[in-house]
């Protein structure tokens, strides 16, 4: 009894079993059979998205802030009259832009430019030599330009993109500026290189804006060779130009220092007049001094004498004697002389 009721219970214990392992296993299989259906979702919004991301970019195009715009049909070919500049726009399907620049550009004439190399031309006849024809030369130049955004639509039709269109420019500028060089000398490249750049821009930018739809902005004559032996022979004549205008100045220095020593010499020759003046006036002064001095000692000698004749009471053939007396004591060297005068103790006791 006790064994089948131990058979019974594992036999209802093993049955609960089975069911509990049924319930997990229809659990677990409807779970599996959910996550299905989210993925299905998730993978049909992304494709959702993906073509509505598409369908955008074939209705839109967009433009660089220095890119003017042509809107093109890539069907049908045909172009619209409207040219837009930068930005996002809703153009359709089976449209896009045909793109030019907006900005300033620039073609290069020179042997390092990618464009083109220098011009080769020649100048125009040389008045001192008119059957020479003018001189080779080769002209190294830039020139910048703009599109002009009205116009763009002709650019297009003419030449078919941009990068032809800048061909034909380079073109026409390259012929206007070899045909323009012809209007001038060879002197005028050296001496008025100025007024030969104003012409050839004023005859480029006509050309680019008849035939070419854009407008000229400036141009630089960056350089100008002719042919060597030219050059020789222009800066022999140069040199010797400049040599004739030393030796020019060299004269007008000369003629002034000359005329620095002329009025130097004048004015030595009003110098010496003058001091030969000076000296001939205080020679004639100074002897007048001596002639007035002479006279003056002279006349007070003898008045100092005649009053010595007078106090003495000499008489002439004592003042005669007297004078005698004075020359020889000029003659001796003491300066010591005894005479005797006759009567002159007579004239010492006179009354008067």
């Amino acid at each position: 009894m006790r064994q089948q009721l131990l058979t019974e219970g594992g036999e209802d214990e093993d049955t609960s079993s089975l069911q509990a392992a049924g319930r997990r296993s229809l659990r677990n299989m409807r779970l599996r059979g959910g996550a299905g259906e989210d993925e299905a979702m998730v993978m049909c919004a992304g494709g959702v998205c993906v073509f509505s991301v598409f369908l955008i970019s074939l209705m839109i195009s967009t433009l660089e802030p220095n890119e003017y715009g042509l809107m093109k049909n890539s069907i049908s070919g045909s172009i619209s009259e409207d040219v837009v500049r930068g930005g996002m726009h809703l153009t359709g399907p089976f449209k896009s832009f045909v793109k030019f620049p907006a900005v300033q550009m620039t073609m290069e004439f020179s042997r390092r430019s990618s464009d083109r190399g220098p011009i080769q031309t020649r100048t125009g006849a040389d008045p001192s030599d008119p059957d020479s024809g003018g001189q080779p030369i080769s002209i190294s130049c830039a020139i910048q330009y703009k599109m002009v955004q009205d116009e763009i639509r002709h650019v297009y039709m003419s030449f078919g993109s941009f990068q032809a269109a800048r061909q034909r420019f380079l073109l026409l500028a390259g012929n206007m500026i070899s045909n323009t060089a012809q209007e001038f000398t060879p002197q005028d490249f050296w001496m008025d290189r100025h007024a030969i750049a104003a012409r050839i821009f004023q005859q480029v930018n006509k050309t680019l804006v008849d035939q070419g739809y854009v407008v000229a902005m400036g141009i630089q004559l960056m350089k100008v060779d002719f042919a060597t032996k030219f050059e020789d022979s222009i800066t022999g004549v140069q040199v010797a130009e400049q040599q004739q205008e030393i030796n020019k100045y060299d004269q007008q220095v000369q003629q002034v220092s000359q005329s620095i020593e002329v009025l130097k010499s004048q004015n030595n020759a009003k110098i010496a007049n003058i001091s030969a003046g000076a000296d001939a006036d205080s020679k004639e002064i100074m002897a007048r001094a001596k002639r007035d001095a002479f006279n003056l000692k002279q006349g007070t000698k003898a008045t100092k004498y005649a009053q010595l004749q007078a106090a003495l009471q000499l008489d002439s053939r004592q003042m005669s004697e007297y004078f005698k007396i004075k020359a020889l004591q000029g003659q001796e060297a003491s300066g010591k002389v005894v005479v005797g005068l006759p009567g002159i103790l007579d004239a010492a006791v006179s009354p008067h």
